[in-house]
């Protein structure tokens, strides 16, 4: 009996001295947190997710905008962006039929010589695959049937060719659209690095898929007439850099 006396006590003892302990020591709060510091914490997580919130927000916004800009490009609905005279930097803005942007006869020999190289580097280099270079590759070989002209709103180049043959990148990039619109048929656009894209439009079909990413001089369709604002087999290519409609032909040669 004495024995159970003392083991029923010594436990007492413990048990009151380990309540009394977690009760009254900073050990409580590290093991059984308070209700204010619970509260704080259901704080600090509250601000933590709406931090997240907005962040998920603004990125929404901002791939609305560029999906928005996107579809505007795609449809050739886009007019060409004026020159912000904030600054008072410039007087007037710069009259591009005065104004003589054709290559020289030097230029383009150098820029055929250039793309022969660059042709062969990618279709047959065995230093290994990637791009190779800078220079923009030849989409399509054929007949430029109608140029970039800014007063007519035309935005690219129109490349007659006979219908099937293919179409290739100008640079590696990413496929960022292929699909159908009713205007200008199977259209591609590809997102290349330092912010440009290529946009191919009216393809007899498109071999690439949204998110494919694609090597300069690869096949990406083949010539078609589709869409209703087509009047033959040819490819409509357009050229933008950060945003901005560039002429292709002041970058390839076709």
């Amino acid at each position: 009996m004495n024995v159970l006396v003392i083991i029923a006590l010594f436990t007492f003892f413990t048990v009151m001295v380990t309540t009394l302990t977690l009760l009254y020591t900073p050990i409580h709060d590290y093991i059984l947190p308070s209700e204010q510091q619970a509260d704080v914490i259901d704080k600090q997580e509250v601000l933590r997710i709406t931090d997240k919130i907005i962040e998920l927000e603004n990125k929404s916004k901002a791939n609305e905008i560029y999906i928005n800009n996107l579809r505007a490009i795609i449809s050739g609905k886009v007019p060409m962006p004026q020159v912000s005279n904030t600054n008072n930097q410039f007087t007037s803005s710069v009259d591009l039929d005065k104004v003589d942007l054709a290559p020289s006869k030097d230029d383009l020999q150098l820029r055929e010589e250039v793309e022969r190289e660059e042709m062969f580097s990618v279709n047959g280099s065995t230093s290994g695959g990637g791009d190779s270079g800078n220079l923009l590759f030849t989409p399509l070989k054929g007949i430029v049937t109608s140029g970039y002209n800014t007063d007519e709103n035309h935005l690219a180049i129109d490349i007659a060719a006979q219908e099937g043959e293919a179409i290739k990148s100008v640079a590696a990039g990413t496929v960022i659209f292929a699909d159908w619109t009713p205007d200008t048929g199977y259209v591609a656009v590809l997102q290349h690095a330092n912010g440009m894209l290529s946009i191919y439009k009216h393809n007899l079909t498109i071999y690439k898929k949204m998110g494919d990413v694609v090597k300069k001089g690869e096949v990406i369709s083949a010539v078609g007439n589709t869409g209703e604002l087509t009047t033959g087999p040819h490819l409509h290519f357009e050229l933008w850099i950060d945003g901005i409609p560039v002429d292709p032909q002041q970058y390839i040669v076709f």
